[in-house]
């Protein structure tokens, strides 16, 4: 299609001079530079183009650096009195983006020659307006159509606009380029990438993570394969077993009860066990590993979680022979080994010893009241049940492994208080040197060093739950 409007396309600019507050913007700028907040303006143009683009597919680029250049980053009197950015003129047919016409004196070089003439232009509502007209004239005019197959290549796109006599000027599309460069007004127009679906495995590790951990302490499933076996078995929690009776392991209804399942519900022919919620299915998944004599041999080695899941499915958990390696791999994937329990002792009423000073000392460093004498009496009781309490773990009052690997916290060189203090007698158990006092020091540094070299585990001389892990047995 062709359109009717006669514009300026002069050496430079199409507006030159306008008579109502005229303004010179044959760079682009004007005397008052230094007043102008030019990022606001590109925000201000950039929502503008956006319309324009979305309609008629000019560049966001192109369109910013275009009205940056005609009409003096928006301070031209035409622009200013009446919204016209691209000096567009009024012409036999009308615009539905104009708002009227206005009859303004301009300078215009037509061969080399400076004429003055009075022309009538469009004027519009809004920036937006004009920028969708701007957007307009170029989508319509056949002569721009070669323009168009760079949509999103805003420099070949104003080179091809220009070509096909959009100015006269031999470097107008040079100019252009150069604020959108300066500027880096290509931002506009870079595809935006596609948003990330959110994997539904980590919202449901989420959940399941203090479960299986209450699991490994009752049971000493590893974490890491109660985690790993509910993504698996419940489809990332999408599977219709999952979905009607809360059941994450594909455990069936058979000739053994389930304590925690409330019944049965039958899917696609077999009859699977229903329960009220996930904690009831992580408690069962736990109860038939360790009470069912085919997995006796497997539960010896639940240190190891690749190893224990070859072992039960070997011993018939799943019929699937690359059962093992796809639930590993999920223990992989998710590095869900970080779950798994470090400390395997419980420590409980009537225990006396290093294991119980350490313990005290811990609680002590948690805030609690106790008395770090070595025997674990009813107020240390107390305190370890109002420490579960509020950490919302089973309220027991017995320092099982998860309220241990909670209490223990990382110490380093340089540490003091009832946490080294706790550290200290451990190490003194085991017959190390340590600092005196309650001061992590040099004496300290090396103890911890060599038990960890002793045990095979890193030796950064920081003592983690690993660390931890290894000092509690």
């Amino acid at each position: 299609m062709t359109h009717p409007t006669v514009r300026i396309r002069a050496t430079l600019l199409a507006v030159a001079l306008v008579s109502a507050g005229a303004v010179s913007v044959t760079t682009g700028t004007t005397d008052s530079e230094a007043a102008l907040d030019y990022e606001a303006y590109i925000a201000k143009a950039a929502q503008a183009a956006k319309a324009s683009k979305k309609k008629h597919g000019v560049p966001r680029a192109v369109t910013i650096a275009q009205s940056m250049l005609e009409s003096g980053w928006g301070r031209s009197g035409l622009t200013t009195k009446y919204n016209n950015y691209f000096g567009i003129k009024c012409g036999a047919t009308i615009s539905p983006y104009q708002k009227g016409c206005v009859a303004l004196a301009s300078y215009e070089y037509v061969k080399g020659k400076k004429k003055k003439y009075v022309s009538r232009f469009r004027t519009y509502s809004s920036m937006e307006k004009s920028f969708l007209d701007h957007g307009r004239l170029l989508d319509y005019a056949d002569r721009y159509n070669a323009a168009f197959k760079y949509p999103n290549d805003p420099n070949k796109f104003i080179r091809a606009v220009h070509k096909a006599g959009y100015a006269t000027d031999p470097n107008y599309s040079t100019l252009v380029i150069n604020l959108m460069k300066k500027w880096n007004l290509y931002r506009f127009d870079t595809p935006s990438k596609p948003k990330a679906k959110a994997d539904p495995n980590k919202a449901l590790i989420a959940s399941l993570a203090p479960l299986a951990q209450r699991n490994q302490a009752a049971t000493k499933v590893p974490a890491s394969v109660t985690i790993a076996q509910a993504l698996y078995h419940s489809n990332s929690g999408k599977s219709t077993v999952t979905k009607k009776a809360k059941n994450y392991f594909g455990l069936r209804c058979g000739g053994v009860k389930s304590k925690v399942s409330t019944g049965c519900i039958k899917v696609s022919g077999t009859k699977y066990r229903k329960y009220k919620s996930m904690s009831a299915s992580v408690t069962d998944q736990g109860t038939v590993l360790t009470t069912a004599s085919r997995y006796k041999a497997a539960m010896k080695g639940s240190k190891d979680p690749k190893k224990f899941l070859t072992a039960i499915a070997k011993a018939g958990w799943s019929s699937n022979k690359a059962y093992a390696s796809k639930v590993y791999a999920l223990i992989t994937k998710y590095g869900l080994t970080s779950y798994d329990l470090r400390i395997s002792t419980t420590v409980k009423q009537g225990n006396r010893g290093a294991k119980v000073t350490a313990l005290q000392n811990l609680l002590i460093k948690a805030g609690h009241k106790v008395k770090a004498t070595g025997y674990f009496g009813t107020d240390t009781v107390k305190a370890v049940k109002a420490y579960q309490k509020k950490r919302k773990l089973s309220v027991t009052g017995k320092a099982d492994p998860l309220t241990l690997t909670r209490l223990t916290p990382d110490v380093r060189r340089g540490a003091k208080g009832a946490q080294v203090t706790a550290l200290h007698t451990l190490l003194k158990s085991r017959h190390y040197e340590v600092n005196a006092g309650s001061s992590f020091g040099a004496k300290t540094l090396k103890a911890v060093k060599s038990l960890q070299k002793k045990t095979k585990l890193p030796q950064t001389g920081t003592v983690s739950v690993k660390t931890w892990g290894k000092l509690f047995g």
